[in-house]
């Protein structure tokens, strides 16, 4: 399938549609994440800025098809996902614990879905958490604009820079990947150190 796509860039020119298949492909990537929307992005991002697209143009395509499918995944989740979930998670998980992801959702939502879209592999299930957990829909849509506004952004600056050349946009993803986890590990690790210091100073 890529290779197919990457021989149609190869021949012919970006049209007007090409804007409106990027925010398709960040709908797409946001509702359906097993797709591998992000190096689709990138390399589609970078044919359509060599034939005259902007780099805004690119962004805010990708900001309204991630905004479209998370306010869907929110909805779902605040809807008639909600019971699904309580009730899938009551037979797996202590209630003990479920309070507690309650709990650090309503007291870190808009920083969790602020940060979402880096998050490999959950940003989709961050976003339907969040309205499972009763989250206000109008707490939440900042948060995740911001959120996708700054991700779209790094994938059309990186279309920019490699156009369509997907090895180079499978290795950055790669390592950007890498780094972002070791980030999160750091920032876990910190609020582990920070919660087992408050714990001690209880006592």
């Amino acid at each position: 399938m890529i290779e197919g796509i990457l021989e149609y860039l190869a021949n012919n020119p970006p049209g007007a549609w090409t804007g409106p298949l990027l925010g398709v492909i960040a709908f797409a990537e946001t509702l359906f994440p097993p797709i591998p929307g992000d190096i689709l992005f990138i390399v589609i991002s970078g044919w359509a800025l060599s034939g005259g697209l902007s780099l805004m143009t690119a962004v805010f395509y990708g900001v309204t098809g991630c905004i479209l499918a998370s306010c869907i995944l929110f909805y779902v989740g605040h809807k008639p996902g909600r019971q699904f979930v309580e009730g899938w998670l009551s037979r797996k998980v202590e209630p003990d614990k479920i309070d507690r992801a309650k709990s650090l959702i309503a007291d870190r939502g808009p920083l969790i879905l602020a940060v979402s879209r880096f998050i490999p592999g959950v940003r989709s299930l961050l976003v339907f958490m969040a309205g499972s957990s009763g989250m206000r829909f109008a707490l939440a849509v900042i948060p995740m604009a911001f959120s996708a506004l700054a991700w779209y952004l790094l994938l059309s600056v990186a279309g920019s820079i490699f156009r369509s050349n997907i090895k180079a946009a499978e290795g950055f993803m790669k390592h950007f990947e890498i780094w972002l986890w070791i980030i999160l590990a750091v920032v876990v690790l910190i609020f582990l150190i920070t919660g087992i210091r408050k714990r001690r100073e209880m006592r």
